[in-house]
C-alpha cells in the first residue's frame, strides 16, 4: 500500500516508524470486514419472509467482502497508511505529539482525523434518521424490516459513540501553539 509521501515518517528504533505496512490489526479489521460482508447479506434475507433469492444474498455477499476491505484499504491510503492513521490516532488519545514530529506533519494529519470524526457524526445522525423511518414501516405492518431497523442502528451507534472524546483531544492538540524548529 503507497502512503502520502509527504506525511510518511521513518525514525529511529526508538520511536514509532511509519510505513506503509498494515500491521496485525489492520490485517484483523479487513479479514472483519471481508466476512461481515459476507455474511450480512444472508442474515438480512433470512429474516425476510417468503421465497429468499439466496442467489442474490451469495453474489451480493462476495462484492461487499471485497469491496469493504478494498474501500478501507483506499481510506488508509488517502490519510497517509495504515501506520500513519495508526499513529496518529496515538497522538490524539494521548493528547501529546512527540516533540520531533514537525508541526507540518502532525498538524495536517490530526485535522484529517477530526474531519473525519465530524462525517462519521453526520453519518451516524443519517443512519438514525433511516432506523426510524425503517421502524416506522415495521410498525404499520411490516415487521419484517425490523432487522434492518436494527442494523441501521448499529450504524448510528459507530457513528455517534465511536468518538470516545476524540474530538475534543483532537482539538485540544490543535489548540496548542505552532512549534518552532530549534535553530543551532
Amino acid at each position: 500500500m503507497t502512503g502520502d509521501q509527504a506525511t510518511t515518517q521513518r525514525t529511529d528504533g526508538s520511536r514509532t516508524v511509519d510505513d506503509d505496512r498494515i500491521d496485525a490489526v489492520g490485517w484483523w479489521q479487513l479479514v472483519g470486514l471481508a466476512m461481515a460482508g459476507a455474511v450480512v447479506p444472508g442474515i438480512v434475507l433470512a429474516t425476510l419472509r417468503g421465497p429468499m433469492p439466496w442467489t442474490a444474498a451469495i453474489v451480493l455477499g462476495l462484492a461487499l467482502a471485497v469491496a469493504l476491505p478494498a474501500s478501507l484499504v483506499w481510506n488508509w491510503s488517502r490519510r497517509g497508511g495504515r501506520a500513519a492513521v495508526a499513529t496518529t490516532r496515538r497522538w490524539v488519545r494521548g493528547g501529546s505529539v512527540p516533540s520531533d514530529v514537525p508541526d507540518a506533519v502532525w498538524r495536517p494529519r490530526v485535522q484529517r482525523w477530526l474531519s473525519e470524526l465530524g462525517r462519521r457524526r453526520v453519518s451516524g445522525w443519517f443512519a438514525i434518521v433511516a432506523a426510524v423511518l425503517w421502524a416506522l414501516t415495521a410498525l404499520a405492518g411490516s415487521t419484517d424490516n425490523w432487522g434492518l431497523v436494527l442494523v441501521w442502528a448499529l450504524i448510528a451507534a459507530v457513528g455517534l459513540l465511536g468518538d470516545r472524546g476524540d474530538r475534543a483531544a483532537a482539538e485540544r492538540l490543535l489548540a496548542a501553539p505552532a512549534r518552532t524548529p530549534d535553530r543551532a
